[in-house]
């Protein structure tokens, strides 16, 4: 099933369940959201392969979303909506003995890497989020649950530089890698990344204000950023959070 095919799904069994009872439109809570997204794509081990950052960018990165809360009783509620999210990150690190399939000049070079990495990427996501919620107070609520999310737009490319690169295996012929283009070795793997990401995600939301109010979620996908048998570059999966403001106008 796609991702179109689960949100199509989703949307039609509320509006199924709020035609059988008319009562629900009447307690649901509905907000806009605009949210400032810090985070990026980071390696499923945060082993010593990554010896230092030399830069870290992050971008503009925004959330905006229509999300709406439904109380079950006192206590607890569901929680759910449609967000666009636009993330991305520009990073400059120092590795050793990192796995990497790169193009230098007309050459594809496949194997272990040490000097710098720089890695670009970018990405446009719908997402669908299904959470239950915890209502401390009137003002202040916890929630946790699931995300499904469909990339509109994806790319992930970059270069190794400033290093060498040993063919194959840690003691394979040794290659070495300048700075410039054509001496450094590429890679775009756009095209090996999936378009459909799940995960966790965890919020607060807190209403200083009757309409307005304050949130901050923490996101981590389970899914991983490139599609299954994908080992060019080391595994990574998103994860980031997100600080914003909140307009209630139900």
């Amino acid at each position: 099933m796609t991702m179109k095919q689960i949100l199509a799904l989703a949307l039609f069994v509320a509006l199924t369940s709020a035609g059988m009872n008319g009562g629900i439109l009447d307690k649901l809570s509905i907000d806009a959201r605009l949210g400032y997204i810090v985070g990026g794509m980071l390696p499923t081990h945060l082993d010593n392969k990554i010896r230092h950052i030399n830069n870290f960018d992050l971008g503009l990165n925004f959330a905006v979303s229509i999300e709406a809360d439904m109380p079950l009783n006192t206590r607890w509620g569901l929680h759910s909506g449609l967000r666009y999210e636009l993330d991305g990150m520009d990073v400059d690190s120092r590795v050793k003995n990192y796995d990497i399939e790169v193009v230098r000049g007309s050459e594809s070079l496949d194997g272990i890497f040490n000097g710098n990495v720089r890695i670009k990427s970018t990405q446009r996501r719908i997402t669908l989020p299904i959470q239950a919620n915890y209502y401390c107070s009137p003002q202040l609520q916890l929630r946790g649950g699931v995300f499904l999310g469909w990339l509109t737009n994806r790319r992930f490319w970059g270069w190794a530089y400033d290093g060498y690169l040993r063919e194959g295996t840690p003691v394979g012929p040794k290659i070495e890698m300048g700075r410039e283009p054509g001496e450094r070795g590429d890679f775009d793997f756009d095209k090996d990344m999936r378009h459909m990401q799940w995960g966790i995600d965890a919020g607060v939301d807190w209403h200083f204000h009757p309409r307005w109010g304050m949130f901050a979620e923490l996101t981590y996908g389970l899914s991983g950023l490139f599609k299954s048998g994908f080992h060019s570059v080391e595994t990574l999966r998103p994860m980031y959070g997100t600080l914003g403001v909140m307009y209630r106008f139900k």
